[in-house]
């Protein structure tokens, strides 16, 4: 979903959503971008590997991307545990077995899906990632509207791979449950392990208790109830840490007339225990203070010891922007920050000579040479592709075509380092010597096809690589 397709929604719905990083099958789709800004947890929060895990799940979501264009539904199965339940953009509960009955009735089609990752951190053996999407649908009541909506993912390692064991995905401003649905199957939960009603009973009990926290900001109760690590994508549409939300209550913002949280679903996941459904709730304070208002909710509770332990949680209000509810925007629900670079913000990054050098030697050579495995792509004509394979067939099938015989020169105006394995590249280009003007491409009247390129590179193992690939033509007129 950086920068690979992955689906992350899996609503009953026949404009049915996925998460960030996703490419869905569609014969409208003309454009899926998929940026990801991943923000790491604190220290305490993370294992060491982080970055290695959050690099493999997007390469993940990459395969998950092709499998859903191609219909490949036993790679899809792969990265998708048997026990997927998915808090659907629909306000629907749905399992794994009726997202892929709703890609076989042609669901999950849009014109454009831009992801982006907000919140990335694992704990304990399960990687979070938290954001948003906007998305364009290419069918439904909603056809071509630009809708927004919030996501979690939750991840569990299997073997080499890292597969998806919940998600939510919730609408912002919109209501959901207008969307056709393509699912007629009824919704089943996994099938519940022996002791998986004294775990529910235990969640219940830490469920009340926590309510009975809040309302009292008994601080220390919700200490023992909610882990260090635990992370919120919140009802105002920002994440929040353990303590940001501490911070919330001691100033009132969580404070209701009356709060009434409706399970739809329950099931366990080795160690860990989610619980899926909407709550009915009357604010106490704030702009929408004594109106009635629903939101869609998820919580991930982990086994640590004895105790069950709430790691994660996003609740999205159903038809309302958060915002409304709490002031937007409000300094004092700052969201997580992008975790630092390992060198002060305010110090330029400079390469060293033999980067540069390589940067430009990589720039004047042949770029399928140079892509990453994941590479994300847009060419001259805007059509946007991903991974390696697509982009060395685009280029081959272009330079045999309208692009045969022509002759490219190409500068570097401007070479920046974000960090010292990460390069942002502008290219101004030139094509000529056409043997056939391609309709549609904004050639001068000299004959010239001009180009404006972005590169985003890394480095590994001391080889700089092509990751992000963006290519506009330049309009002679502008």
């Amino acid at each position: 979903m950086h920068g690979t397709p992955y689906p992350s929604e899996l609503p009953p719905q026949k404009s049915a959503t996925w998460r960030k990083r996703v490419s869905i099958p569609a014969a409208a789709l003309v454009a899926i971008v998929i940026a990801h800004q991943a923000a790491a947890a604190q220290a305490a929060a993370t294992s060491p590997d982080v970055s290695a895990i959050e690099s493999k799940i997007h390469a993940e979501d990459s395969i998950i991307g092709r499998a859903i264009a191609t219909r490949d539904f036993a790679t899809v199965q792969k990265y998708w545990s048997p026990s997927l339940v998915v808090n659907g953009p629909a306000n629907k509960i749905v399992n794994r077995n009726q997202v892929v009955e709703s890609m076989h009735n042609g669901g999950l089609n849009y014109t454009s899906l831009k992801g982006k990752t907000e919140f990335f951190t694992v704990t304990n053996g399960v990687a979070i990632d938290m954001g948003h999407d906007e998305v364009v649908t290419a069918d439904g009541p909603m056809a071509g509207k630009h809708l927004v909506r919030r996501s979690t993912n939750i991840f569990q390692r299997s073997g080499d791979d890292w597969v998806l064991i919940a998600r939510q995905a919730t609408y912002v401003g919109f209501d959901g449950a207008i969307l056709a649905g393509t699912v007629t199957s009824p919704f089943t939960p996994p099938s519940p392990a022996p002791d998986d009603a004294a775990i529910h009973t235990q969640i219940e009990a830490n469920g009340r208790a926590v309510g009975n926290a809040i309302a009292t900001n008994d601080f220390a109760a919700l200490e023992k109830l909610w882990s260090p690590a635990m992370v919120v994508n919140s009802p105002g549409n920002n994440i929040l840490t353990r303590d940001q939300v501490f911070a919330a209550m001691r100033e009132d913002k969580l404070k209701y007339s009356s709060a009434k949280a409706v399970p739809e679903a329950f099931y366990t996941v080795r160690d860990l225990a989610i619980e899926m459904g909407h709550d009915d709730i009357v604010m106490a304070n704030g702009p929408m203070a004594g109106k009635p208002i629903s939101r869609r909710f998820t919580n991930v509770w982990q086994k640590n010891g004895d105790q069950w332990l709430q790691i994660a949680r996003q609740a999205t209000y159903v038809g309302i922007d958060g915002g409304a509810v709490y002031g937007h925007p409000d300094p004092t629900l700052d969201p997580i920050s992008l975790a630092a670079p390992t060198f002060p913000q305010n110090t330029a990054v400079t390469g060293s000579p033999e980067d540069i050098k390589a940067i430009e030697a990589l720039v004047h050579s042949n770029p399928s040479d140079h892509v990453t495995e994941d590479v994300s792509f847009t060419n001259i004509f805007g059509t946007v592709r991903f991974g390696r394979d697509e982009f060395i067939q685009r280029h081959k099938e272009t330079g045999q075509t309208f692009f045969k015989g022509a002759t490219s020169t190409s500068s570097i105006t401007k070479l920046r380092f974000v960090r010292p394995d990460v390069a942002v590249v502008d290219i101004s280009g030139e094509l000529s010597g056409f043997q056939k003007v391609y309709p549609g491409l904004p050639v001068g009247k000299d004959g010239v096809l001009r180009n404006k390129l972005l590169l985003v590179l890394i480095k590994e193992d001391g080889t700089w690589w092509i990751t992000e690939f963006h290519n506009v033509a330049q309009t002679p007129e502008v």
